[in-house]
C-alpha cells in the first residue's frame, strides 16, 4: 500500500465518512442544481422587477414635473427587464398591462394603466424587493374584497408608532401626502378637503369621536401600539380624475383597504367640485368604508330648525380664535346630543371659517384644516337645504373667508337671481351685503357699516382684512387699531401690525401689547370649554388682584396642561386648542426675536433661553436659535431644521425661516425647503399673495412667474386691489386692455395708482409715470410716491427737482425710518459735492436712528471733515451692534490707519473668521478680505476662490486670480481669468477686464496698457465699481512692473469717496506697505472730468432706452468734444445712428474706434453685422462682413457669444449656410436666456438657406 492510499484510509477512519455511491452523488448534485435553479429564478424575478420598477418610477416622476413629456406605453414596454409574463387588456378608458415575474416565495407584479391615447397614468405594485417575506395575515371578516385596489407590499408594513387602546372607538387619521398632478390642486387645503370629509363621515355619519394628526397635538402616537391611525391618500391625475385610497393597518390581520369610485373634476371651479364630491362621500362612501373597517354608530337625527343659545350668538361675533373655537365645540356637542339642523350647520361652518382666517398667520397648517371643515360643512348645509338662498349665503361667507372670492360671488349672484329672499323660514343674514362689498372691493360700504351697532363687528374685521400695509401702511395701522379696540384678543390684528416697520410700533407690539393680549386670551379661555385643571388655574389667575401680567411660566403651564389633557369631551379637542396657544406663543416670540436682532441688534441669547421652555415641543421650537448671536448655533439650527422638517406641512407663511437659511444650508437643501413650501400652496387668495411677495423679497424670480401668479389671482379674487396691482405690474396686456376700467373703479385708490406708476417707470414712459405720481400725491402724500417721483427726476438728470421732491417728502409723517433714509440720501448728495455744512444736519439725523446705514452715513461725514475719533465711535457702534457689519470697524481702521485697530481686528476675527460659512457669500468674501489685510495670501486666495466658485462672482474671482498671480500660481491665475472672461453675459465689465489681462499676459505683450480704453470702460460702470476696478488694475500692473500706472490706479482706489468698498481699504493698505502716502480723498469717484462724462453718458443712455436717439447723439457729441478718444462713447453714438438707419456716420465711428484701439473687438463685430445684414442694400458687403467677424473672433483669448453670432451672419451673407449653422449653434449655446429666442430665429433662417437681414425696426 502506498503512502497516499494509507493516508486516505487513515483519514476516512478518523472522520468516519464513507465514500458516496454514484446514486448518492447524483442526488446531491441534483439537489445543488435545483437550488441553483431556484436562486437563478429568484434572482431573475427580483432583479428584473427591481430594475423595471426603478426605471418606470423615475420616468413617471419626470412626466409629472411641470412641462414634463408624456410617458407613452411604447416607451414603458422598453423598460421591462427580466422575463416576466405579460397580460394586456382593454378598459373603459384605455388599457391595463400586468407583468408577473415568477417566484416560488413571493409575488412580483407590476400593473400599468393608460388612457385611450396610450399615455401611462398609473403604476401599481404587489411586492417590494429586498425585504424579508411578509407574515401571513388573515383578512378580517368585515373586509369588502371588491373595493380593494392593488397596494404595494410595503404599504402593508406596520408603522413604527401608533395608538393606545383608548382610541379603539375613535376615528383617528394620520397625515399623508397628496398625490396630485394638477398644479392648482396640490396644496394642503386640497389635501385636507378629502381628509376632513372622511373625519366628518366618522363624526357626523357614525357619531364617533375623531382625532386628526393634521391638527398638531390632536393625535399622540406611542411605541408598541395596539392600534393604528387611518391612512388616506388622494390621487389626482393630470386629467383631474380623482381616486381615493383608504388603509387601516391591523396588528395581527391584513390591513383594511378601500378605494373610491373615480370621479373627474371640471376644468372650471375644480376646487369647488372637489369640495362637493368630498362632502357627498362624507355622507355616503366614507361612512360605508368606516363601517366595513369596523367602526359602528349612526348619524345624528336631522331637525328642520333649532334655536341657538345667546352665548353662541355673542361669541360668533368675537374676533378671537378661542371664542370661535368654543362656538365650534358647542355646535358639535349640540348636534351630537340634540341633532343636526340648518342653524347648527350654518354656525359650525361660520365658526370654522372665522377660525381659519384668525389663525392664518400662525406657523402651522391648522388654518387649512379649519378652512376645509368650514367648506365641507357649508356644502353639507346647501345640500340639506337644497341650495336655498339662505344656505348659499353661508357658503358664500365661508368661501370669502377661505379666499375663494370668485366662487363666493357666484353664490351671491345666484341669491340675487332668486330675488334675494331667504328660504321661507329664515331671512338672509344681515352681513350678506358686507361679504359682497368685500369680494367686490367696495370699502365705502364697509366703512359705512362700521357705524351700525349690529353690523360693525363684521364690517371692522373685513376692513382690516382688506387693508394691506405694503400698499398703505397708515390706513392699515388705523384698521388694525380699530379692530383691536373692538376685540383686544385678536391675534391676527396684533400680528399684522408687525408688517409696519416703525420702531415705536414694533417696540410696542413685541413688548407690552403681547402681555396685554395674553390677559385677553385668558379671559376668552375662561368663557370656553376647558378641562378642570387649567380652568381652575385661570380662574385663580384672573381673580388675583395683584397678578403679574401673564408671566411666561403661567403661559407655559396653561399651554402644557391643555396639550396634555386626555379629555375627549369636545370636538375640536382641548389638546388641539393647547397647541394653538403654543402656536401663538411661538409666533409672538419670533416677532420679538426678529425685532431685537433686526432693529435693535440686541444680543437675544438671554431672551432665547427665557422662551425656550415656552415653545418646547413645538415642531419649530429648536429653531429659535436662528436668532442666536453665536453663528455656530444658527448654522446648527438650520441644519437640524432641514433634517427634521415635515414637508407635508411647510408653508410659505414660514418664508423668513426658509429665506434666512440661504447661506447656512447647501443650495440644493435650501431649494428643497423652498420647493416643499411652494408645493403646499393652494388656489386661495392669501397663499397666492404671500407667494408673490415671497418671490419678490427673494429677488430670484422671473416676471413670467409673477405674471402667472397674477393671472391665478384674477381667477381667484378678481376685484381685490392686490390682484389689480399685481396684474398691472406683471401683465402688460391686462393693464392696457383694462386701463379705462381700472381708472374708473380704482382711480382714487393710491395703491392702484402706485402700481400704474411703477409700470410706466419700468417701461420708461416718463410722462405718464409723472402724471400718475402727481395724481397720487394729490390724493395722499406718502413716502413711496415721493421716492418714485424723485427716482424719475434723478434718472432724467433733473437734480434740482430730485432734491426738492426729497425735501417735500420729509414733511410727510412716516411710521418707519423712511424720513431718515431720505436724510441719508440728501447727506450723501451734499457730501458728493463737498458741501459739508449742508450735509451735516442730514448726516447727523441719519446717525441718530442708530441703524447701520445711518451710523455709516454719520461716520462718513465726520471722517470727511477730519473728525476721525467721532467717525470711529460710530463705526465701532455699528460693528458691535450689527453682526452683518461686524468687520466694518476693522476695515475702517485699516483704511484710515487710525483708531483701535487691534480691538477692531479681534472683533472681526471673533465674529467672522471663527464662524466661516462656505455657502454664505458675504461671509466668505469678508474672510478673504480679512486674510488679505493680515498678509495671509494663501488663505485669502482660498476664500475668494470658494466665494467665486459657489456664487459665480467675478469680484471674488478677480481677487483670486490676482492672488494666484502674486503667489506664482500661474496656471490657476490663467484658468480663473479665462473663466471670468466667460461670464460676459452676467458681468461684461469684469469679463472685459479679465480678457484684457489675458492679452497682456501673452509673451511678448502685444500692446501697452491703454488708459483711455480703461477709462472708457470705467464711465460705463455703476457707482462703486470703478473703485474696485482701479485696485484690480493697479495690482495687476504692479505685478507686471509698471510702477507709475500701478500707483496711479491704486491712489484712485484708495482716495475714492466710495469708502464702503473693500478695495478702497485694500488699496490704502497696499500703498502704505509700499511706503506711499495716500492722497487726500476726492469727492468724485472718477477723476479728470470723467465724473461729468459719466453723468452725461448716463442721460444719453437713458434717452437711447426711450428711443430718443437724436437727443442721445447730441449728448455723445458734447462728450466727444472734450474726450475724443473715449471708444465706448464712439461705439454708443454709432449704435444710435444705426437705430435710425444712418449707416455712414455709424461706420465712420466704428472705423475711428479701430484706429484709436486696434485690439477692441466690438467695432469689428458691429461692422460685421452692418456689412452682413443691413436692410439697406448699398451697405451690405459679404466679404467685409466676414473679414471683420473673423478679426473680432480671433482677437480675444476668451470669445463671447456675439462673436459666434457675427460669424454666422457673415457666412450666411456669403451663402455658406453649413458654417453659418455651425457658428449659430455655438452662439445659441452661449447666449443668455433673454437672447435665445432671437438667436434661435436666426438659426431657423440659416436652416432654411436664408441669410439674416435686419428689419427697419430693429
Amino acid at each position: 500500500m502506498g503512502n497516499s492510499e494509507q493516508s486516505a484510509e487513515q483519514s476516512n477512519a478518523v472522520t468516519g465518512k464513507k465514500k458516496r455511491s454514484p446514486v448518492e452523488r447524483a442526488i446531491v448534485w441534483g439537489l445543488i442544481a435545483v437550488a441553483l435553479l431556484v436562486v437563478l429564478i429568484e434572482w431573475n424575478a427580483r432583479a428584473g422587477y427591481s430594475k423595471t420598477l426603478a426605471a418606470l418610477q423615475e420616468r413617471i416622476e419626470l412626466s409629472d414635473k411641470q412641462n414634463g413629456e408624456a410617458f407613452l406605453l411604447d416607451e414603458a414596454k422598453t423598460m421591462i427587464s427580466g422575463f416576466p409574463l405579460g397580460k394586456e387588456e382593454l378598459t373603459n378608458k384605455g388599457k391595463r398591462l400586468q407583468y408577473h415575474w415568477f417566484s416560488l416565495f413571493r409575488s412580483y407584479d407590476i400593473q400599468l394603466t393608460t388612457d385611450d391615447e396610450d399615455i401611462v397614468l398609473a403604476l401599481k405594485t404587489e411586492a417590494v424587493p429586498n425585504e424579508d417575506a411578509l407574515p401571513q395575515f388573515v383578512a378580517p371578516q368585515n373586509q369588502a374584497q371588491p373595493n380593494k385596489p392593488p397596494i404595494a407590499a410595503h404599504q402593508l408594513s406596520l408603522p413604527d408608532k401608533g395608538l393606545d387602546r383608548e382610541f379603539k372607538d375613535v376615528v383617528v387619521m394620520s397625515t399623508d401626502q397628496l398625490d396630485s398632478q394638477v398644479d392648482e390642486l396640490k396644496g394642503i387645503l386640497t389635501r385636507e378637503i378629502v381628509r376632513q370629509a372622511l373625519l366628518i363621515g366618522g363624526r357626523d355619519g357614525l357619531g364617533r369621536k375623531t382625532r386628526d394628526a393634521s391638527l398638531r397635538g390632536d393625535v399622540k402616537l406611542v411605541e408598541n401600539p395596539e392600534l393604528f391611525p387611518l391612512q388616506l391618500i388622494t390621487h389626482i391625475n393630470r386629467n383631474r380624475e380623482v381616486s381615493i385610497d383608504l388603509i387601516l393597518p391591523f396588528k395581527t390581520e391584513l390591513a383594511y383597504r378601500w378605494n373610491s369610485e373615480p370621479f373627474t373634476l371640471p376644468e372650471e371651479f375644480a376646487f369647488e367640485a372637489l369640495v362637493e364630491h368630498s362632502e357627498a362621500l362624507s355622507r355616503g362612501g366614507f361612512v360605508e368604508a368606516l363601517q366595513e373597517a369596523g367602526y359602528s354608530g349612526k348619524a345624528a337625527e336631522w331637525k328642520d330648525e333649532s334655536d341657538l343659545p345667546e352665548k353662541t350668538l355673542k361669541q360668533i361675533k368675537e374676533w378671537s380664535f378661542i371664542s370661535q373655537y368654543t362656538v365650534a365645540q358647542d355646535m358639535h356637542s349640540a348636534i351630537a346630543a340634540e341633532g343636526e339642523s340648518p342653524e347648527r350647520l350654518a354656525m359650525l361652518a361660520r365658526a370654522y371659517a372665522n377660525l381659519g382666517s384668525l389663525t392664518e398667520r400662525l406657523m402651522s397648517p391648522a388654518h387649512k384644516v379649519l378652512k376645509a371643515r368650514a367648506l365641507l360643512y357649508a356644502e353639507r348645509l346647501t345640500d340639506r337645504c337644497e341650495d336655498s338662498p339662505w344656505s348659499l349665503a353661508y357658503r358664500a361667507y365661508v368661501r370669502t373667508f377661505v379666499g375663494r372670492h370668485h366662487s363666493a360671488l357666484a353664490d351671491l349672484n345666484t341669491i340675487q337671481s332668486q330675488a334675494g329672499e331667504g328660504d321661507g323660514k329664515r331671512p338672509l343674514p344681515e352681513w350678506l351685503d358686507l361679504i359682497e362689498a368685500y369680494c367686490l372691493y367696495k370699502p365705502e360700504v364697509l366703512e359705512k357699516a362700521t357705524r351700525d351697532e349690529n353690523r360693525k363687528y363684521m364690517a371692522i374685521y373685513l376692513s382690516a382684512l382688506q387693508t394691506d400695509p405694503e400698499l398703505d401702511a397708515k390706513q392699515a395701522m388705523s384698521s388694525y387699531e380699530t379692530l383691536l379696540k373692538l376685540e383686544p384678543a385678536c391675534i391676527r390684528a396684533l400680528d399684522q401690525m408687525n408688517d409696519v416697520p416703525s420702531l415705536g410700533n414694533l417696540s410696542s407690539v413685541t413688548g407690552e401689547r403681547q402681555y396685554e393680549l395674553w390677559e385677553e386670551l385668558f379671559e376668552k379661555l375662561q368663557a370656553g370649554n376647558l378641562p378642570k385643571i387649567p380652568r381652575d388655574h385661570i380662574d385663580a389667575h384672573l381673580a388675583f388682584l395683584f397678578k403679574s401680567k401673564a408671566a411666561l411660566s403661567f403661559r407655559e403651564r396653561i399651554t402644557r396642561q391643555m396639550k396634555s389633557s386626555d379629555s375627549t369631551q369636545h370636538e375640536p379637542s382641548a389638546n388641539a386648542l393647547g397647541q394653538l396657544l403654543q402656536e401663538v406663543s411661538y409666533l409672538l416670540v419670533c416677532r420679538k426675536m426678529r425685532f431685537l436682532t433686526d432693529f435693535f441688534s440686541v444680543n437675544p441669547d438671554n431672551q432665547i433661553e427665557l422662551h425656550e421652555s415656552l415653545v418646547a415641543g413645538h415642531p419649530y421650537g429648536p429653531y429659535l436659535k436662528i436668532y442666536s448671536s453665536i453663528p455656530a448655533d444658527v448654522e446648527a439650527s438650520y441644519k437640524n431644521m432641514f433634517g427634521s422638517y415635515d414637508p407635508n406641512e411647510l408653508e410659505i407663511s414660514v418664508g423668513k425661516l426658509i429665506t434666512d437659511s440661504y447661506g447656512y444650508l447647501q443650495y440644493e437643501d435650501y431649494m428643497q425647503l423652498k420647493d416643499a413650501a411652494v408645493n403646499n400652496l393652494d388656489p386661495v387668495f392669501y397663499d397666492q399673495l404671500q407667494y408673490s411677495r415671497f418671490l419678490v423679497k427673494q429677488r430670484a424670480y422671473s416676471r413670467n412667474l409673477l405674471g402667472d401668479i397674477a393671472r391665478t389671482m384674477l381667477e381667484i379674487s378678481p376685484h381685490q386691489p392686490q390682484t389689480i396691482a399685481m396684474n398691472i405690474d406683471a401683465n402688460k396686456g391686462y393693464a392696457d386692455q383694462h386701463h379705462t376700467e381700472i381708472l374708473e373703479k380704482y382711480g382714487d385708490k393710491p395703491e392702484i395708482l402706485s402700481a400704474m406708476a411703477k409700470r410706466h417707470l419700468r417701461e420708461l414712459n416718463d410722462e405718464k409715470a409723472e402724471d400718475i405720481l402727481l395724481r397720487r400725491l394729490a390724493l395722499t402724500k406718502d413716502y413711496e410716491t415721493y421716492a418714485s417721483l424723485a427716482e424719475l427726476y434723478q434718472r432724467q438728470g433733473e437734480t434740482g427737482k430730485w432734491l426738492d421732491t426729497l425735501k417735500n417728502a420729509l414733511r410727510v409723517p412716516t411710521v418707519g425710518l423712511e424720513n431718515a433714509k431720505i436724510r441719508s440720501k440728501i447727506a450723501y448728495y451734499h457730501m458728493g459735492r463737498g458741501e459739508w455744512e449742508l450735509a451735516e444736519p442730514y448726516a447727523m439725523d441719519a446717525a441718530k436712528t442708530y441703524s447701520a446705514w445711518g451710523l455709516i452715513c454719520g461716520a462718513r461725514y465726520h471722517e470727511a471733515v477730519g473728525e476721525l475719533d467721532a467717525a470711529e465711535e460710530l463705526m465701532e457702534g455699528c460693528s458691535k451692534r450689527y453682526e452683518g457689519n461686524a468687520a466694518d470697524w476693522y476695515f475702517w481702521c485699516v483704511r484710515t490707519n487710525h483708531g483701535d485697530q487691534k480691538t477692531a481686528r479681534l472683533l472681526a476675527e471673533r465674529m467672522i473668521l471663527e464662524h466661516p460659512y462656505p455657502n454664505h457669500y458675504t461671509r466668505t468674501m469678508e474672510i478673504g478680505v480679512i486674510h488679505f489685510m493680515q498678509g495671509s495670501g494663501k488663505e485669502a486666495y482660498e476664500n475668494f476662490l470658494t466665494a467665486y466658485q459657489k456664487h459665480n462672482d467675478s469680484y471674488c474671482g478677480l481677487h483670486a486670480a490676482l492672488l494666484a498671480d502674486e503667489l506664482n500660481m500661474t496656471f490657476e491665475r490663467d484658468e480663473l481669468l479665462k473663466e471670468i472672461a466667460g461670464l460676459w453675459n452676467k458681468d461684461y465689465a469684469s469679463a472685459e477686464l479679465a480678457n484684457y489681462f489675458q492679452l497682456m499676459l501673452k509673451e511678448p505683450a502685444p500692446f501697452e496698457w491703454d488708459p483711455d480704453r480703461f477709462q472708457s470702460l470705467m464711465v460705463q460702470l455703476p457707482e462703486g465699481s470703478p473703485t474696485n476696478f482701479y485696485f484690480f488694475a493697479g495690482k495687476f500692473l504692479k505685478l507686471r512692473g509698471q510702477e507709475a500706472l500701478a500707483e496711479n490706479y491704486l491712489q484712485l482706489a484708495a482716495a475714492s469717496p466710495e469708502t464702503g468698498k473693500y478695495n478702497c481699504a485694500l488699496a490704502s493698505q497696499y500703498l502704505r506697505a509700499l511706503d506711499k502716502k495716500v492722497k487726500p480723498r476726492r469727492i468724485e469717484e472718477l477723476p479728470d472730468g470723467y465724473h461729468e462724462v459719466k453723468q452725461q453718458s448716463g442721460q444719453a443712455d437713458y434717452l437711447v432706452k426711450r428711443g430718443k436717439w437724436k437727443d442721445a447723439i447730441q449728448i455723445y457729441d458734447e462728450i466727444l468734444k472734450s474726450h475724443p478718444k473715449l471708444t465706448g462713447i464712439l461705439i454708443r453714438r454709432a449704435q444710435s445712428n444705426e437705430q435710425m438707419g444712418e449707416y455712414e456716420p455709424a461706420i465712420a465711428d466704428y472705423k475711428r474706434v479701430i484706429e484709436i484701439d486696434p485690439v477692441n473687438w466690438k467695432p469689428h463685430t458691429c461692422l460685421a453685422i452692418v456689412y452682413g445684414a443691413s436692410e439697406q442694400d448699398e451697405f451690405r458687403n459679404a466679404p467685409q462682413s466676414l473679414q471683420h467677424a473673423q478679426q473680432a473672433f480671433d482677437m480675444l483669448p476668451t470669445r463671447y457669444w456675439v462673436m459666434y453670432g457675427a460669424l454666422a451672419v457673415a457666412y450666411a451673407a456669403q451663402g455658406e449656410f453649413d458654417k453659418a449653422i455651425e457658428f449659430q449653434k455655438e452662439a445659441l449655446a452661449r447666449a443668455p436666456t433673454m437672447e435665445k429666442n432671437a438667436v434661435n430665429r436666426r438659426l431657423q433662417l440659416f436652416n432654411e438657406g436664408k441669410p439674416y437681414i435686419r428689419s427697419a425696426t430693429e
